[in-house]
């Protein structure tokens, strides 16, 4: 009797053990997923990809070998990623033939990923039907049940720094620039730094207030092509404003470009130049007063409002013909002003007694070195004016003179009737 029971417990387990091995097999029925691969391997942002799945029967559902079953595999987008960044060129939606047990096969796609698409995995879904005489039939999944439609996933990596350019400043001529430099130039270097061609380069340099293309206002270059790692020189020549501020300053570089497979690309490119400071000398109290016909010594005050000390300042006054004044001291020198200190000039002028009771503008030249210690072997010059207002007018020596005549003249007047008066009388006596 046990040994009849065990017979049967025994004969029980193998019927379930067969079981379970066709319910696992049957289990098998959906096409299995091997591998995807991608073409190119390196994926970028702007590519286009050749998506190709590798997949293998396992087991046809119902073992039914019907010839008129058709297999279906839809590629569709699965995460954020790839619904907003690829676009799904070909999705072979069409059905292929009948498989076999046991056959392989290899599906491919094609997809187009953004220009613009930020780096990472992009995750997609392969939609599995069996379809016979058009609708779909049910398929056994992994965990026993049936569906219509069976999905198997996978991910693929993208870089954004596939295609991609960058610039630096190699040199720039001269080697410090300076407010009031013209024609200075910047040698840049432009590098592919992605891992495909460029092509059809475009750059358009964006200047900051204070500097400007020395030989046209729309200044731009190009570059027809640049493969992987190679570089090329441009130079840009600008001109700086004498009142540009000493510092680091931004060129910006508008930079358009394609790669080979005709995508466009747009990005901002920034180069710095750094300007050196340099004296900057200004007259200070610069309004005068004198009288016409009168001489008078200046006293120019001289302030140096640049970021750099000035050396050998000398300040020469310059009068135009047509103006009423001669110079009597046509320059004067007054050394080193560091900046933000003040010198002294004292020149000498004379106004010419016939000249209008007015303000007149004197033009005053004023002349430095730069800053020897700092490398600056530039000379400066600057010109300035200073008002200088004819109040009233001295009076001519002239007047004197004739005041000493007339006086002289009434001397002999007087001299003269003292001294006949007598002989007239001593004549009347006579008589």
């Amino acid at each position: 009797m046990t040994n009849t029971t065990t017979h049967t417990t025994t004969f029980k387990l193998a019927i379930t053990i067969s079981i379970a091995a066709i319910s696992i097999g049957a289990a098998s029925g959906a096409p299995k997923l091997d591998g995807v691969s991608f073409d190119p391997g390196f994926i970028s942002a702007g590519d286009r990809v050749n998506i190709s799945a590798n997949m293998h029967e396992n087991n046809y559902p119902g073992k039914n070998w019907d010839e008129d079953r058709k297999l279906k595999v839809v590629l569709k987008p699965d995460n954020r990623l790839a619904r907003e960044h690829v676009t799904i060129e070909d999705d072979r939606d069409d059905s292929i033939g009948f498989l076999y047990p046991e056959a392989v096969w290899n599906q491919r796609y094609q997809v187009k990923i953004d220009s613009g698409a930020p780096t990472g995995m992009y995750d997609f879904e392969l939609h599995i039907q069996y379809l016979e005489n058009g609708e779909p039939i049910e398929i056994n999944t992994q965990n026993g049940k049936s569906n219509v439609r069976v999905i198997r996933e996978f991910s693929m990596p993208v870089d954004n720094e596939g295609v991609d350019i960058s610039s630096n400043v190699v040199k720039t001529d001269p080697k410090t620039p300076r407010p009031g430099d013209d024609y200075v130039e910047t040698h840049i270097r432009y590098t592919n730094t992605g891992n495909k061609p460029i092509e059809k380069v475009e750059i358009r340099p964006e200047t900051p207030e204070g500097i400007a293309p020395a030989y046209s206002k729309d200044e731009k270059f190009y570059i027809n092509r640049l493969g992987e790692g190679e570089s090329t020189e441009r130079t840009l020549v600008m001109d700086l404003d004498e009142d540009l501020s000493a510092g680091l300053h931004q060129i910006g570089l508008k930079t358009t470009y394609e790669d080979t497979s005709g995508n466009r690309y747009s990005k901002k490119l920034e180069v710095p130049l750094r300007v050196e400071g340099r004296p900057d000398l200004e007259l200070v109290n610069a309004e005068k007063g004198m009288k016409a016909g009168g001489t008078e010594q200046l006293h120019l005050q001289v302030e140096n409002v640049g970021g750099q000390d000035a050396e050998s300042v000398t300040v020469r006054m310059i009068a135009e013909r047509t103006q009423p004044f001669s110079l009597e001291d046509r320059s004067n020198y007054i050394g080193g002003i560091e900046t933000g200190d003040t010198g002294e000039a004292v020149l000498k002028i004379s106004a010419d007694r016939s000249a209008n009771l007015k303000t007149h503008q004197i033009k005053i030249q004023l002349r430095a070195n730069g800053d020897s210690e700092e490398g600056d072997n530039s000379v400066y010059t600057f010109t300035e004016e200073t008002d200088l207002e004819l109040t009233g007018r001295t009076q001519s020596p002239l007047i004197y003179v004739g005041v000493l005549a007339t006086l002289l003249l009434v001397l002999g007047s007087v001299y003269q009737y003292r001294f006949r008066k007598p002989v007239e009388e001593n004549s009347g006596g006579e008589e």
